[in-house]
This record gives C-alpha cells, sequence and structure tokens, in this order.
C-alpha cells in the first residue's frame, strides 16, 4: 500500500502541511559540507528569545557516492549539492561522466541519472552545472542542466536538457527561438555549487548578467512549461550592472518568495578585523511583479567574504557565512532585525542549508539503488 502514488503523495501533503504548522518545532535542516562531502540534517528548535542559538545535529547522512561507486567499481571526484526538494536530493559529481543522482536519504533510495546526450567535438572543454525542481502540473521532478562548450578558456557554446523522473531520460531544449534566454549574450552568475537556483512558484531562479550591456536580472526557467523567462531586480538594489567591483549578490527562496540578496565589503580601519559588510535583502511580495520588491532589512556587520548559507525554520532568520577573525555563521531576523551568534555543532564548514522533509519519494520507483 505505501509503494502507491496516490499514498506517497498524500503522505508528501500531510507532512509538508505539518511542516509548515506554526507550532511545530520538529522542521529539520539540511547541511552540506563540500570539503568533506558531508550531509546532516540538524533539528530547527531554536529558542527565538536567546541572544545566540545552536543548531544540534539530528543525524548523520550517508554519502550515496560512496555506496554507488562500491556497488559499480567506478570513481568519483567529488560531489556538488544541486537542491532539495519535497524529501529528495540532488547531487552531480565532479568525475568525466558527470554522474548525476537524485537521492531520498529517509527510505535509503537513490536514482542515478543516465549519461548526458550533450556531445562536443574532441578537445573542446566542457562544464555542467545542474538545477532541480518540480514540475507540479504532472508530479514529477526534474533536473535541468546546463553544458557549456569553451576551447582555450573561450565560450564557444553552451545545450540545455532536462531530465524527468517520471520518462527516465534526458531531452534537449531548444533555446535558440527563445527571446529571454540568448546563450552569447547571458553569463550565469550563480548557476553553479554554492549558489544553487532558488526554486519558488514552481520555477528556478539565479542572477544573470547580460555580457553585453553588463545589466544584471534574474533568469528563471518553468519547470512544467520548460521555457526561460527573466525577471526585474529591485529597483533600489546598487547592483544594477555588474562589473569586477560589484556587490555579491544572489537570489534565494524566502517562505514561498523570491528574495534577492546583495552584499559588499569596505574597508574600515577602526572595525576590530578592518571590515564592514554591508548587506541588504528584499523579497518579491508578488510573484513576477517588479513593482512587489520589498526590502526586508538593511544592517552592517563586522567581517569579510559573506556568503548566504540559507534561511531557517519559517523563513523569519536568514543565515549568513563570514569571516571575522575565523569562520562564524550569524543569523537575522527579517523582523526584528536582531543578529544572534550562531552555532552549528560538529562543524564549521558547511556552506548550504535548506529545509527538509521527509517523504516517501522514490519508494515506488523500480530502478533505484538502495542501501
Amino acid at each position: 500500500m505505501i509503494k502507491s502514488p496516490t499514498f506517497i503523495h498524500t503522505h508528501l501533503n500531510n507532512r509538508l502541511i505539518e511542516s509548515n504548522h506554526r507550532n511545530n518545532d520538529g522542521v529539520q535542516l539540511l547541511l552540506h559540507n563540500p570539503e568533506f562531502e558531508l550531509y546532516s540534517l540538524y533539528r530547527d528548535d531554536d529558542d527565538p528569545r536567546a541572544s545566540s542559538s545552536t543548531l544540534r545535529e539530528y543525524t548523520d547522512l550517508d554519502n550515496p557516492y560512496q555506496v554507488y561507486a562500491e556497488r559499480t567499481r567506478s570513481r568519483t571526484w567529488g560531489s556538488e549539492f544541486v537542491g532539495t526538494c519535497n524529501g529528495l536530493v540532488c547531487l552531480a559529481a565532479e568525475d568525466i561522466d558527470l554522474t548525476t543522482l537524485v537521492w531520498n536519504p529517509s527510505i535509503r533510495k537513490f536514482v542515478v541519472l543516465p549519461k548526458s546526450g550533450v556531445t562536443f567535438c574532441h578537445g573542446y572543454g566542457r562544464e555542467a552545472r545542474c538545477a532541480f525542481g518540480y514540475d507540479r502540473r504532472a508530479n514529477d521532478y526534474k533536473v535541468l542542466r546546463r553544458v557549456s562548450c569553451f576551447q582555450e578558456g573561450k565560450f564557444i557554446s553552451c545545450q540545455y536538457e532536462i531530465w524527468s523522473l517520471a520518462k527516465g531520460s534526458w531531452k534537449t531544449l531548444n533555446t535558440g527561438n527563445d527571446r529571454h534566454h540568448h546563450e552569447r549574450d547571458i553569463e550565469q552568475r550563480d548557476f553553479d555549487a554554492g549558489h544553487p537556483p532558488a526554486f519558488v512558484n514552481g520555477a528556478l531562479h539565479w542572477v544573470q548578467v547580460n555580457v553585453n550591456t553588463g545589466n544584471i536580472s534574474v533568469g528563471s526557467f518553468d519547470m512544467s512549461d520548460e521555457v526561460f523567462s527573466k525577471i526585474t531586480i529591485p529597483p533600489e538594489a546598487e547592483t544594477q550592472k555588474c562589473f569586477d567591483s560589484d556587490p555579491h549578490c544572489v537570489v534565494s527562496r524566502y517562505r514561498e518568495s523570491l528574495a534577492f540578496f546583495e552584499s559588499s565589503e569596505e574597508r574600515r580601519e577602526s572595525v576590530g578585523c578592518g571590515w564592514l559588510l554591508h548587506m541588504t535583502m528584499w523579497v518579491m511580495k508578488e510573484y513576477g511583479v517588479a513593482k512587489s520588491w520589498d526590502k526586508l532589512f538593511a544592517i552592517c556587520l563586522e567581517g569579510s567574504i559573506c556568503r548566504l548559507v540559507g534561511c531557517r525554520k519559517s523563513g523569519d532568520e536568514v543565515v549568513l557565512k563570514l569571516i571575522v577573525d575565523n569562520v562564524q555563521y550569524r543569523s537575522v531576523n527579517s523582523k526584528t532585525k536582531q543578529v544572534k551568534n550562531l552555532q552549528i555543532k560538529g562543524s564549521c564548514r558547511y556552506s548550504v542549508m535548506d529545509a527538509f522533509t521527509e517523504s516517501l519519494v522514490l519508494l515506488d520507483q523500480p530502478n533505484v539503488f538502495t542501501y
């Protein structure tokens, strides 16, 4: 009974409702350490009245690539966190075949995606980046892959393909006639590891730059219609055009909305570490409406090399990773503007944080690895 698609879908909906309940303290966070390929689940049961908080490990997760290597007698050279959705985690290896898998750690199953259908001429370098999301209309999970071709460091071309869990195969996308996407004019700024595209409102989102004009916008890809689009960034953002000295900007999910985050460093000798960070975050209240961008907060912190790691629990607290004397974490409450020191027990090198909901997705799939 539990392997039926209806049961799996109903179970997932119930878990999502439970996780969104205000009084539920069992919400979990998935944290990824790219240096040691560690994946862990943490309980997010923080006391909002405390001046600092500590995330304590709920469980450590096995690396599925180790299982895959043992079963197939293959070898991988590290992996990248692509994204998570409805209890599934997508990972991409750095081996020659760019082995990608979709993993459900709750039921200890994963499916390995077939090799890419994109081929290039011998002698050309290539770079692949993936993104992961959910097609609500078809109740299907999909991986979008961008494969770029280079020769002597110069961009030649790129191709997009999309994989469907329901179909189990890749399909090449034709972007030649897409008015929102001209591959030679656009540079993806955060379509990579460490800054996974934000999955919001059924679409993937990332920051992109027009290489001819320098204009910055938010690129999007609808997982159901499989089309590209573009969203204007907040008009008050300092980063309207891209130059080498521009502030760092990314997009993320904030609750169920799209958020735009930018930060910049200022040399300040009077500050202990010599650097002051300026950070601003906006949220799009009405999806797709440029005028609905609303500033959440603008703060200054001591430190440098700020990264947006993720959001906590209900989304009120944004987690930042920065360097003061060493790697430290801060959580900023977008409502009260309160800044807390955040301790993560077990590791100080986590770079990606995302909400995680236990599910049974993949339980009904026949061609999966089980461990």
